[in-house]
């Protein structure tokens, strides 16, 4: 299966498929942290209604423009239009707004952009944004994938950085050579045959939101969960994704405030159950871990608690919640986030029906592994849980 960008951990398509079997064209199916769109996207072709959330705006796009259908023409118009609009401003470097008033993303943008590039990039960002100011423009939208394909990457093209695909940038040149224009109508090309729109039936509703905090869908009105919350000590995709979203509408600042508002993040946590939380400890075998990492383990806890509880409230009763998740190493410590996940989830009301381990293909990855590194990624990913609950 071809991928319309780049994503590090993304689910595996036949775990979605699975799952969306003996579902109806009449069912609802929410992925409340939707990452690569994965859920959507097969939901979207096997022409299921589906509910995605995110609160990474890259996310949200890539998960939007994978299960949605466009016409292709469209897209190429536009790309037309955007290519006549930045020969004809060729010469002057494109203000934005939301760049050029903040101080720290000048300072990012001049470390990681070369100049060739930046003006490039500048000049595209002020067309796509110019009347569609949230992207609500598909055909603008699969363009700025395309765009992203270009930024997101495992070798520099349109950045001065090696590995922002795998959420690691690195510096590796000082001067780049590559031309935007020239490699944005492949990369459009790219995205129109991996998203090979009219085997898409039922277009996704996708929203920029919290998985805790779902007011915007009723209650008992899912018919299923589908998803994949972060482990602990999760990836930190806006590490990477942050290069694409600075041209997208976000400052440095804005993105900071996402990723401080993640799950398993510092400010998340605001409600206590402390008696809960001992009771997990004992069961982890972790009464005795050092302080930092049982703050770190409560406010997971707390996390995952607040989501379940949100999704065992929009879940119809008697319908199932499936959810993917890998273990975790922190300093040598195994952490089972699994039975965390297990131990919330029964806590809030939920029944686990069933639970499987898979081995996670190597070659499946954006992700390398180092098999010698216990702290790696290759430590905490080489199998995930899938758990199925139902309420």
């Amino acid at each position: 299966m071809t991928h319309v960008h780049p994503f590090p951990a993304r689910m595996a398509p036949e775990i979605a498929l699975q799952r969306l079997n003996g579902l109806s064209n009449d069912d609802v199916v929410l992925d409340p942290m939707c990452g690569s769109g994965m859920v959507l996207s097969q939901s979207a072709r096997s022409g299921i209604r589906s509910i995605g959330c995110d609160l990474d705006p890259l996310a949200r796009l890539i998960s939007r423009v994978g299960s949605t259908r466009v016409r292709e023409s469209s897209v190429w118009d536009s790309l037309d239009g955007l290519m006549t609009y930045c020969k004809r401003n060729n010469r002057s470097k494109a203000r934005l707004d939301w760049v050029d008033s903040h101080s720290e993303t000048l300072e990012f943008i001049s470390y990681w952009f070369d100049d060739r590039q930046e003006r490039q990039l500048r000049r595209i960002a002020r067309y796509l944004r110019e009347d569609n100011p949230d992207f609500r423009s598909n055909p603008k939208n699969v363009i700025a994938v395309a765009l992203s394909r270009l930024i997101i990457t495992k070798e520099p093209k349109a950045s001065l950085a090696r590995d922002t695909a795998h959420s690691r940038p690195h510096k590796t040149i000082i001067k780049n050579d590559f031309d935007i224009y020239e490699h944005l109508e492949p990369s459009v090309s790219h995205v129109l045959k991996a998203l090979e729109t009219t085997s898409i039936t039922t277009n996704a509703t996708t929203y920029l939101s919290d998985a805790r905090r779902l007011s915007y869908i009723a209650d008992s009105s899912i018919d299923a969960i589908i998803t994949s919350p972060p482990y602990l000590n999760a990836i930190d995709y806006m590490r990477g994704h942050k290069f694409s979203l600075i041209w997208f509408g976000y400052n440095v600042q804005m993105l900071r405030r996402v990723r401080s508002i993640a799950i398993g993040s510092e400010a998340s946590s605001e409600a206590n159950h402390h008696k809960e939380f001992a009771e997990l400890l004992s069961q982890l075998g972790l009464e005795g871990g050092n302080s930092k990492l049982r703050s770190l383990l409560n406010r997971y806890y707390l996390d995952i608690r607040s989501l379940l509880e949100e999704g065992r409230r929009v879940l119809k009763p008697g319908k199932f919640a499936s959810f993917v998740i890998g273990n975790s190493v922190i300093r040598g410590c195994h952490v089972k986030n699994s039975e965390i996940l297990k131990f919330a989830a029964q806590k809030v009301g939920f029944t686990v029906q069933d639970e499987c381990v898979r081995e996670i293909p190597t070659n499946k990855r954006y992700l390398p592994l180092n098999v010698s590194d216990s702290n790696s990624l290759a430590g905490r990913m080489r199998t995930e849980h899938v758990i199925d609950f139902i309420r």
